[in-house]
């Protein structure tokens, strides 16, 4: 295993200007200790699935498998620098060697082949300069949130808005599987009280379901770059963030050019906007959505859209403060695969767990997807989850996509499921519910537990002609701590 040689020069920098900072902290007779802290957060997973599957196929439908992964940071942070390092240790056990779908097949297929794969592997390490007239700019391995660049003190309706439905719909940090995803590169950008714009780059990492090489080294090559212009709340409509954003993709990866036949290099363009507001007896909450991609899928012309529209309303004076959230999620497919563009919405790098259904079956690409969400505080410490999703194929010229973008030089990162010979696209896949309970036991201890049933329609069923339904049951124990300032 090999750490670039880009995430060697970083880390050479970070060390550099971190002793020159801590030289001059105790030059001026400072407590280092004051600028210290740290922490640990560990998760222990277990998943069973109960899983689509093939006519006479031979593979495990059934399957169970275990999770942990520990991390620990320690961050340094003065007025106008602070660096940041984060490392965890993975391990899986009981990873499925012949399972029929889902992600202990990926875990498995993609980790050496190991049904028991564990790792150590450094994070996040970055450095960032602050504070400096309105400017900033952080540089190193680091996590990256479009859609959340811009976070407020006195709004947490509009920050969940941002956080939990917003961010993270082309790139992400995929952190609910094991390994999770991170970029080499660089972050910057100026911010007052009326707008902020904010420049990216990086390589992607290795990550996500690989757990032998992910997070030791980087995509060759995958590149994301661009940015944001986000209006802050308050400056044309109270209560209401908007954004103008721009994001660039490259992938010229063995598997993308012999899915495409050359370099993938596409542009993404698009506004959002978000906000929260006080009414009646509880508030209501938007999330708009509209983006459109232009240039080249290999050797062909990209020319694709998509658009999500969110409504919600809680009702925060009453027991268990009830909060009712419906939506739709729009991606094109292409609609005529004979010609010289594609019309598919490519997803690019995203965290696809918070948004399509948690079962994880559904990219956004050729989808649209109608949902609603019910969340419930029976009690501070507990909250009930309630989703419910319909599928249909945007177009039914183009297949079934799955996936969440590349974790590794072997995969494309994104799944084409063609029907079985014999049977035709379906454009209904089916439905699925998802209930998600979750307890704070501890101060120090979150017990979850969920459960997932897929609903398999005919588009299910042209895939996976042996069955059609699927279930997924979890239960997870998360002890998260602090230390320090």
């Amino acid at each position: 295993m090999k750490t670039p040689l880009l995430f060697k020069l970083v880390l050479v920098i970070l060390l550099s200007i971190s002793y020159a900072q801590v030289s001059n902290a105790e030059s001026e007779s400072q407590n280092f200790s004051e600028h210290v802290s740290g922490g640990a957060n560990i998760i222990l997973r277990n998943e069973l699935w109960n899983t689509f599957q093939k006519q006479d196929s031979d593979t495990d439908r059934t399957y169970d498998f275990f999770l942990i992964r520990a991390r620990a940071f320690i961050d340094f942070d003065w007025e106008h620098v602070s660096v940041h390092v984060m490392g965890q240790g993975v391990k899986a056990f009981n990873l499925p060697e012949n399972g029929a779908f889902g992600p202990g097949v990926l875990y498995f297929n993609n980790s050496d082949e190991e049904s028991n794969p564990g790792n150590f592997q450094l994070v996040e390490a970055f450095i960032h300069l602050k504070n400096l007239n309105g400017f900033y700019l952080k540089g190193g391995r680091m996590g990256f949130k479009d859609g959340g660049q811009v976070l407020y003190k006195d709004s947490p309706k509009l920050n969940w808005v941002i956080n939990k439905r917003l961010s993270e719909r082309l790139i992400g940090n995929w952190d609910w599987t094991l390994v999770g995803r991170r970029f080499d590169g660089g972050s910057g950008g100026y911010s007052n009280d009326m707008f902020d714009i904010n420049l990216m780059g990086a390589v992607v990492t290795f990550g996500g379901f690989d757990i032998e090489d992910g997070l030791w080294k980087d995509l060759d090559r995958v590149v994301v770059t661009g940015g944001a212009f986000t209006i802050k709340e308050g400056v044309l409509l109270e209560n209401t963030q908007f954004q103008l954003f721009n994001y660039f993709y490259f992938d010229n990866r063995t598997p993308a050019i012999n899915l495409a036949g050359k370099d993938l290099k596409i542009n993404t363009t698009g506004v959002s906007m978000a906000g929260a507001y006080p009414m009646g007896s509880g508030e209501w909450d938007t999330m708009l959505w509209f983006a459109f991609q232009l240039g080249e899928f290999g050797e062909l012309d990209q020319k694709a859209l998509a658009f999500i529209a969110e409504l919600g309303y809680q009702f925060t004076h009453t027991p268990w403060k009830p909060w009712l959230r419906f939506g739709v999620a729009y991606a094109s497919g292409d609609g005529d695969p004979d010609d010289s563009n594609n019309g598919t919405f490519f997803n690019m790098v995203p965290t696809n767990h918070k948004w399509y259904g948690y079962a994880d079956t559904t990219a956004f690409s050729n989808i649209v997807d109608l949902y609603n969400q019910i969340l419930l505080k029976p009690h501070k410490k507990v909250f009930l989850g309630i989703e419910g999703h319909l599928f249909w194929l945007a177009s039914d010229e183009e297949v079934w996509i799955g996936g969440a973008g590349p974790f590794n030089d072997s995969a494309f990162g994104y799944a084409f499921r063609n029907p079985v010979p014999g049977n035709d696209i379906e454009s209904f896949l089916g439905g699925e519910v998802d209930i998600t309970l979750s307890f704070q036991a501890l101060e120090y201890l979150i017990l979850q537990a969920g459960y997932s049933h897929f609903f398999g329609a005919e588009g299910v069923e042209a895939v996976f002609d042996g069955e059609d339904q699927l279930d997924w049951f979890y239960t997870q124990a998360t002890i998260p701590f602090t230390l320090g300032k």
